[in-house]
């Protein structure tokens, strides 16, 4: 028994020990990089060089940006032509607005072209789609670290004033639609319920009036997922209506014919809200 007890205050501090040092690691982060804006519940686990980059300064090439959605966006490759203009210069005045945060020693023109590409995509037919509460991109190399409330692993994360990514996570999702999973697309949807719901600043009126929908809906179907044999959400998205609505966004993209198949009025629904 007392080796035991040993043993457990021993993980504890190793435990206790690595929470100091992150955060040590995290206010030297902040104090070097303070427009970094960088939020004080995720830390990078493994020490690093990060590059600041402002979207505005990036001036790629309207062909250096198709060249990477043909590649990649499955999405992209199958709007018609108008649509794919209107894609383009959202996306080129997305990319502008925001700060990106590479936690890397290395960046790719994909990490923010492909990002901020899965912003447009959800929002392409609504009429506000910049996201300018959520000034700052965090792309990371792999998983990183919330430290509030509870000390976990992530693959993405919305807090403050900015979107965090795995790149790893967010490039092996978009490699592989079949598997219904996007960490981008995940993080996107929380990102413009937030900024239609929490901060009351630039509003989609068309996003707000018809998301009630969803809430009927999505209660009624959360719980039915809840039930033995239905198995199209993953356990993370029936936690609550947040993730439910993060994880139908994915659906909705990665799934379309599973999802109308089980759950047409949901379906319709999503589509009502995203005008898509």
């Amino acid at each position: 028994m007392e080796q035991q007890s040993n043993l457990a205050l021993l993980y504890f501090l190793v435990f206790l020990f690595l929470i100091i040092i992150l955060r040590l690691r995290k206010i030297k982060t902040a104090l070097l990089d303070e427009d970094a804006d960088q939020p004080t519940d995720i830390v990078d686990p493994v020490p690093r060089r990060s590059l600041i980059y402002k979207g505005s300064d990036f001036n790629f090439l309207d062909d250096e940006i198709i060249a990477v959605l043909e590649k990649y966006s499955f999405y992209y490759r199958n709007l018609c032509p108008e649509k794919k203009q209107k894609f383009l210069f959202r996306l080129k005045q997305f990319i502008s607005k925001k700060y990106f945060i590479i936690h890397d020693e290395d960046g790719y023109k994909e990490m923010p072209i492909l990002i901020c590409a899965a912003a447009i995509q959800i929002s392409l037919g609504l009429e506000e789609y910049i996201l300018p509460h959520f000034s700052h991109i965090h792309i990371f190399p792999e998983e990183f670290i919330g430290i509030s409330p509870t000390f976990r692993f992530l693959q993405g994360n919305v807090s403050g004033h900015c979107i965090h990514l795995s790149w790893k996570h967010f490039l092996n999702d978009i490699k592989d639609i079949s598997a219904g999973e996007n960490v981008g697309l995940h993080e996107m949807a929380h990102a413009y319920y937030y900024q239609n719901f929490e901060t009351r600043e630039n509003v989609s009126k068309e996003f707000v009036n018809t998301f009630e929908g969803f809430n009927l809906y999505g209660d009624k179907i959360l719980k039915k997922e809840l039930e033995p044999g239905n198995e199209l959400y993953s356990d993370y998205g029936l936690r609550n209506m947040y993730e439910f609505w993060a994880e139908s966004i994915e659906l909705f993209f990665e799934k379309p014919a599973a999802l109308k198949y089980k759950y047409p009025e949901l379906y319709d629904t999503i589509k009502n809200i995203l005008k898509q």
